[in-house]
């Protein structure tokens, strides 16, 4: 019994495999071994599938495109101001600021491109560029006694009126038929500095969209109380090459159609034509009326009847107003200097009927005002306020039927209204009967390596997302320029593609070559939003150029937008 527990105590320790045991005491007498059983192998097997922890590898970190280099933005370098003459010589007036500065002596005329870039100036006998930015001057044309300068809206292109003698100034029916009688007209291309012959006559004035120019024809025929030829001409218009000639208006000495016609101005969508009609001595006065007709078409229906001799219309740049500056030179009371100028503004809607000594006639559009004493008017460039030269000392209320202004001496500029309320002196010493122009501010310039956009400082420019591009917008309104690896993509009918993520062209006129080269294409379609637009593209080498307006709004903004995009280089 002893031998039994003793073995069972042995196969309990060792089942333990615990920590070692003192060494046992050997028995006193041997002790039979015991037979051992074989032993059996427990095997534990897993209840789960092991879960493997994986090997992270490290993420790439993502390929960042290279960054496109983004315009560089060069701001205006002058305001919107307003040009005169004090002394003979051209001065530039800020009327925010009032600072002025002086670009030339000795001046004649002077004509502003539509982007307010160049400065045309015809003094002496010859015509000079400015550079507006830098005040540069460089000669264009030699030897030519100018008057009446006309940019193109690209500005490549300049027409002028020159003969022997300068002009005798303030114009009236004798002055200006001497000066139209003896000038011939002439366009000359400032790229290729070529200048071509028109035809003789005076006047030049191109369309807002550059296709076309207006002149006066010399007049032909001596009335028979006249010493000088003052009878029988027309408003011609050519297209920009002098080709196609037509007479839009024409005068013959009758009643109805009166002596002379002249002083053409284009509205700035080009599609209508404003004149004067010159109708002589009617019941103690002369006769003049404003006449505005389809470019088309020609004729028209009057929209002022005033005395005198007028200076050409002035549309403002909605093209819904007129504004219209009368030298009644024959004036029966006998007055003289500023006293017998005159401003009439009209509203062109609707229609209204006066009485004319030759009996009633229906006018196109309303009067707005009639303001004396005002000897030249300038819109500013938004049409929210007109520039006027008035004489020295001017009191807006003064009593128009007193010889009150009468002395031909340096006057003012004054700022109206567009309804022509007077509110504030712009500047004093002013030429009697100086021309004014009220020129637009600079554009901003956005420029990368491969080229520039000229556009106004308020817009928006788009980011750069593909290489050789550039584009900016503001109120509806777009320019962009694109450089294309084939040229030959930029044909007249494959052009689009390269435009497509910008407008998706719905129909094309053809292509109109401009002198440098370049082609330009007025089209119609949709934006990249859908909304309905207008507007040109000009092709140049590898570059296309595009600049569109909302459809409703192209026809007055065509000349600006056409300026854009011939101001990208």
């Amino acid at each position: 019994m002893l031998h039994r527990l003793w073995l069972l105590c042995l196969l309990v320790l060792a089942g333990c495999g615990a920590a070692a045991l003192p060494p046992t005491p050997a028995p006193s007498s041997p002790i039979p071994s015991p037979t051992a059983a074989p032993a059996t192998a427990t095997v534990t097997l897993p209840t789960a599938v092991p879960t493997l922890t994986p090997t992270t590898l490290p993420t790439p970190a993502p390929v960042s495109p290279t960054p496109l280099p983004q315009p560089q933005v060069v701001a205006p370098a002058y305001p919107a101001e307003i040009f005169f003459l004090r002394n003979g010589s051209l001065v530039a007036l800020d009327p925010a600021s009032g600072r002025e500065r002086v670009l030339a002596a000795e001046v004649r005329d002077v004509a502003v491109d539509a982007a307010g870039r160049q400065i045309a100036i015809a003094h002496g006998q010859t015509i000079s560029v400015i550079d507006r930015q830098s005040g540069e001057a460089r000669v264009l044309v030699r030897g030519r006694v100018a008057y009446g300068l006309s940019w193109t809206p690209d500005g490549l292109s300049l027409a002028y009126a020159a003969a022997a003698d300068p002009p005798v100034l303030p114009f009236d029916w004798e002055r200006w038929s001497r000066w139209c009688a003896a000038a011939t007209v002439a366009i000359v291309d400032l790229p290729a500095a070529t200048e071509r012959t028109i035809g003789p006559g005076c006047d030049p004035a191109f369309a807002s969209d550059g296709r076309r120019l207006a002149y006066t024809t010399p007049p032909t025929a001596q009335p028979d109380f006249l010493p000088f030829s003052g009878q029988t001409n027309a408003i011609r218009l050519v297209n920009r090459a002098g080709a196609n000639a037509w007479d839009f208006a024409t005068a013959d000495g009758s009643v109805e159609a009166g002596y002379l016609v002249y002083a053409p101005a284009w509205s700035p969508d080009a599609r209508e034509v404003a004149y004067q009609r010159f109708l002589g001595y009617q019941a103690l006065v002369d006769i003049n009326l404003t006449m505005i007709a389809g470019s088309s078409e020609g004729g028209g229906v009057p929209a002022l009847a005033g005395a005198g001799w007028h200076r050409p219309p002035a549309f403002a740049p909605d093209g819904q107003r007129l504004a219209l500056v009368e030298y009644n030179f024959s004036d029966a009371r006998g007055f003289t200097g500023y006293d017998i100028w005159g401003l009439a503004l009209v509203e062109l809607r609707g229609e209204r009927r006066e009485v004319l000594p030759g009996g009633d006639v229906t006018l196109r559009g309303q009067l707005v005002a009639r303001l004396p004493r005002v000897a030249a008017a300038a819109w500013s460039p938004d049409g929210n306020a007109l520039a006027a030269l008035v004489p020295s000392g001017w009191n807006p209320a003064a009593d128009r039927n007193q010889p009150l202004y009468a002395e031909a001496t340096a006057g003012e500029v004054w700022q109206l209204s567009p309804r022509g309320e007077p509110q504030r002196r712009l500047t004093t010493i002013v030429d009697y009967a100086s021309p004014l122009i009220w020129a637009p501010a600079g554009l901003a310039m956005a420029q990368i390596d491969t080229g520039a956009i000229m556009v106004p400082a308020e817009w928006e420019l788009l980011p750069v997302t593909q290489p050789g591009e550039l584009a900016a917008t503001g109120n509806g309104r777009l320019v962009g320029r694109r450089a294309v690896a084939d040229p030959a993509v930029l044909s007249e009918a494959g052009w689009p593609q390269a435009v497509a993520d910008w407008v998706t062209v719905a129909q094309a006129e053809a292509p109109y070559q401009l002198p440098d080269g370049s082609r330009l294409i007025t089209f119609t379609g949709q934006a990249a939003n859908g909304n309905a637009i207008a507007g040109v593209a000009r092709l140049a080498d590898n570059v296309v150029i595009i600049s569109y307006a909302p459809q409703a709004e192209w026809p007055r903004y065509r000349a600006s937008g056409i300026a854009l995009a011939l101001a990208a280089r």
